[in-house]
């Protein structure tokens, strides 16, 4: 079984920069031009589509310790909480897609590339992930639990097993970040896969520059 504490993320991988930062994500700017976008993103350019650019990203472990911070919840009652890390470190691979509309830069989405052994790592990276937008955004998620045909949980938190098979998936959200950026996290089934598997992504989307909303709308499904 892979060691959890070696999979966390970073505040550099996935940091949706700070109020002083005149930056949405990252380095960019919502509306920036594909090529100014590869002007300004160090990573790996693994893919160039006509709407999409795709990097990828990793590195070695960095030791930070993270606070906990309790998740608010509307739809959902979530009484556990979790313990904070001691180190924090990442050792596998993501993909950051960078999607651009008619107005340029409008989604950005990081998207875990390696599976887990056990469901069990994915909520407990879920959480963790959690802590550390809160902590970033200023503000406390809200939680979403989304069903198909299957009978809805009093805890959908409780069986990580039931999320890879596709029983129903997690959202967090966050409050519109300075009027500009939605940000959510989600945990769902990988598509696709040749056993159950699960996906985790963040997206973070424009309010004031829309992406075609059909691809928009993949792209929250497949990742």
């Amino acid at each position: 079984m892979k060691i959890l504490t070696a999979i966390l993320l970073t505040l550099l991988i996935f940091s949706a920069c700070s109020k002083e930062d005149k930056t949405d994500v990252r380095k960019t700017t919502w509306g920036m031009s594909k090529t100014q976008v590869k002007e300004v993103e160090t990573a790996e350019l693994i893919k160039e589509g006509n709407d999409i650019l795709t990097y990828r990203i990793g590195g070695t472990a960095v030791p930070m310790k993270v606070e906990s911070t309790e998740i608010t919840d509307t739809e959902i009652e979530e009484n556990e909480k979790t313990t904070p890390p001691e180190v924090m470190g990442i050792s596998y691979e993501y993909d950051l897609l960078y999607v651009f509309g008619e107005n340029g830069l409008g989604m950005v989405v990081i998207h875990l590339r390696d599976s887990f052994d056990e469901p069990e790592q994915y909520l407990e990276l879920f959480k963790e992930r959690t802590n550390i937008l809160t902590k970033q955004i200023g503000e406390p998620a809200k939680g979403v639990a989304s069903y198909k045909d299957h009978q809805v949980k009093t805890n959908p938190y409780e069986n990580p097993a039931a999320i890879c098979a596709g029983e129903h998936g997690l959202q967090h959200i966050w409050p519109t970040k300075d009027k500009r950026t939605n940000v959510s996290l989600e945990l769902d089934q990988k598509k696709y896969a040749p056993k159950p598997d699960c996906n985790i992504s963040i997206f973070y989307e424009s309010i004031e520059i829309p992406v075609n909303q059909k691809l928009a709308d993949e792209l929250h499904e497949v990742l």
